[in-house]
């Protein structure tokens, strides 16, 4: 029998998101320099964490024309009701993303939703309206590319955990590896099924 609590690891961008708050927000409000940056980390010529600090450079408008961008996005139906179940389950819901803290709070609060932590990466607006991103410091194993590597937030859980994960793309690949129960779909089920 096992006597490991459950513990949730959920991806945002496309799984609790319908579509990439990211890529969207480069589509709309970013000069078009962010297309070669994209298939620069396609062919894996630079990593996700440098494609993205470029890239997010690149948004016009700071974060006034963000938020208008994220009024257009959709979050699952779902997510609320799960979330509380889980409380009422005595479940821990983390998300873990390698998008922007500032867009899924945005997005949590909007629809009312509380979970237990947030990692991701740091959005930030200067005084002149400029956007930048701060990538979390790796303070031990260094496993993947991204620029929040979900692996070592699943390492800081503790092996006392069983630790779930739910993801839809690439930056779950590396951590889907590691989790001892994987809800997956879009890219990261067709990647896991070829693995």
């Amino acid at each position: 029998m096992n006597t490991k609590k459950l513990e949730i690891f959920c991806d945002f961008d496309g799984t609790i998101t319908v579509g990439d708050t990211v890529d969207l927000l480069l589509e709309k409000l970013a000069l078009p320099e962010w297309e070669a940056l994209e298939e620069l980390w396609q062919k894996g010529e630079i990593s996700s964490g440098e494609c993205m600090t470029k890239q997010i450079a690149l948004i016009q408008g700071g974060w006034p024309a963000v938020e208008k961008v994220l009024d257009t996005v959709a979050v699952d139906r779902g997510l609320a009701s799960f979330v509380v179940w889980c409380r009422q389950q005595n479940i821990a819901f983390n998300i873990v993303s390698d998008g922007l803290d500032q867009v899924i709070k945005k997005l949590l609060t909007r629809e009312k939703v509380s979970v237990d932590a947030l990692w991701s990466n740091h959005l930030i607006e200067a005084e002149d309206g400029s956007l930048s991103l701060e990538i979390p410091a790796r303070e031990h194993r260094v496993v993947c590319e991204t620029g929040r590597c979900k692996c070592q937030v699943l390492d800081m859980a503790g092996s006392d955990k069983l630790k779930v994960v739910i993801g839809d793309g690439r930056s779950d690949y590396c951590w889907a590896r590691n989790a001892d129960i994987l809800f997956a779909k879009d890219s990261l089920l067709k990647h896991c099924l070829k693995q």
